[in-house]
């Protein structure tokens, strides 16, 4: 009788180990899926990007400005060379052209009749350090799915970038991946005083064969130069 009983307790506790052990698999299996598909969806991403030489599309920019909580939106178009060339037009709410390349930045207003120069910050994070350097986004951030990774029915992918190390002058990045090709479809960074800038990337040409040409910049005669002071030694 004692053996009979010994013999049933033994078999509940082995049923109560083995619901435990399911459990725990249930439990574990949802984060190891979730790491797998997110390391899938940076490998994609990275690769997408590596292979590109050349990149242009639309944007859209929104400011939004923590004091006081105002909005500025813009609009232009985006042009990009590797490994070191970029250019923005912006249409509205006014003219501007930015050019960035390596060791400088060239700012130009034409209704202001100014053209501001100044040196490209080293190692900062900007909008376009992310189309142009994506192969470094692992060794400089850390990433996970923004909220729900994925939102329904969305197409899209949501990736939350937080820097591994300081002087990169941003709080966080939130990127809008495409599911179908992996491009980054909006790029919305929030740097240190808690302001956020989005912008929306729309009718993206990827390899079309970009001209140096186009981020040379001539000067315009009548315009006025502002150049940032060097740094004494």
């Amino acid at each position: 009788m004692q053996k009979s009983k010994c013999k049933t307790t033994c078999q509940k506790l082995k049923i109560k180990i083995k619901e435990a052990f399911v459990l725990l698999i249930i439990v574990l299996l949802p984060f190891s899926a979730s790491a797998a598909e997110l390391k899938d969806v940076v490998d994609n991403l990275q690769q997408r990007y590596e292979k590109i030489r050349d990149y242009q599309a639309d944007f859209s920019q929104e400011a939004v400005l923590k004091l006081g909580q105002t909005t500025e939106k813009a609009f232009g178009k985006i042009y990009v060379k590797k490994p070191d060339m970029m250019r923005w037009d912006y249409d509205k709410p006014r003219r501007q052209q930015i050019i960035i390349n390596k060791s400088e930045i060239i700012i130009y207003v034409p209704d202001e009749k100014q053209v501001m120069k100044d040196r490209a910050p080293q190692g900062s994070v900007n909008m376009t350090s992310f189309i142009t350097n994506i192969a470094r986004i692992r060794e400089d951030f850390n990433i996970a799915f923004y909220q729900n990774k994925k939102e329904s029915n969305s197409g899209k992918y949501f990736l939350e970038l937080t820097p591994k190390k300081e002087g990169m002058n941003i709080a966080k990045a939130v990127l809008d991946v495409s599911e179908n090709d992996f491009l980054i479809l909006k790029l919305s960074i929030t740097d240190l005083r808690g302001n956020i800038t989005n912008v929306s990337f729309l009718n993206i040409r990827i390899d079309a064969g970009i001209k140096d040409s186009l981020f040379a910049f001539k000067i315009p005669k009548g315009v006025e130069v502002i150049e940032r002071p060097k740094a004494q030694k």
